[in-house]
């Protein structure tokens, strides 16, 4: 059936079948025109379930709707450093200068209801396919997972075949056969096989750092420990933001 959603958009939800159908995104960084634009393209994938690596909040001017449409549409969320930092429980100090700034405007805004969901998130959500997570399974709010070096560090620590998540605001990941760990092209469809692990990142929705504006998000297909990878773009009024 469909199930209209805040934004306007309609989002797709098919009875249950075997395939399990998931969007995946992170990073929306308060981009609402962003966030907007790719509901907008998953509602067309006909996912059933919407699944976001953390980081709601800071950059952008939306804090508070951004919120309330993930929580309204029932978005799997956890929190990312970020949303830590806005409810004061995440140091900022390492922080660049904007991003002092946008914490302590976020911050001011936000009412005790957006405050609380945030500082209720986990940081880690563990489910029967998958692990979701913002950083790492080292460090689930801070460390990046840019190198396959590091991505080797998690690999041991992944309790399911998948894990999916963000912090870098770069797509693609890793993937580990036989504890052999190597880069995942965003660029190609990947496909999800049994005797294979993965570490999934589908990019920023609202601040992507890979050269390409575009709100960044992924498409995933599972079952039965197969399934498909699909990274995905989609253009939005990135003059509306800046």
């Amino acid at each position: 059936m469909l199930r209209p959603v805040g934004t306007g958009h309609l989002l797709c939800y098919r009875p249950h079948f075997a395939m399990t159908r998931i969007g995946l995104i992170s990073d929306v960084h308060a981009n609402l025109p962003a966030l907007e634009a790719v509901l907008s393209a998953l509602s067309k994938r006909g996912v059933e379930r919407i699944v976001c690596c953390g980081d709601l909040v800071d950059y952008a001017p939306w804090p508070i709707e951004v919120i309330s449409c993930l929580r309204e549409m029932n978005v799997l969320c956890v929190q990312g450093n970020h949303d830590a930092a806005a409810v004061g429980a995440f140091p900022i100090d390492g922080f660049t200068e904007e991003a002092r700034v946008t914490v302590d405007w976020t911050r001011a805004v936000l009412s005790p209801v957006e405050t609380a969901y945030l500082a209720a998130l986990e940081q880690v959500h563990t489910e029967d396919d998958f692990v979701v997570v913002h950083g790492s399974l080292r460090g689930p709010l801070w460390e990046y997972v840019r190198d396959p070096f590091v991505a080797g560090e998690s690999f041991p620590l992944l309790t399911r075949q998948i894990g999916f998540f963000g912090h870098s605001h770069i797509q693609g990941g890793y993937m580990s056969v036989s504890g052999n760990v190597k880069a995942i092209d965003p660029h190609m469809k990947l496909s999800i096989l049994p005797d294979t692990k993965y570490l999934i990142n589908s990019g920023s929705v609202g601040q992507p750092r890979d050269g390409d504006p575009r709100a960044a998000y992924a498409v995933i297909d599972l079952h039965d420990g197969r399934g498909s990878v699909s990274f995905e773009r989609v253009s939005y009024d990135i003059g509306a933001v800046v």
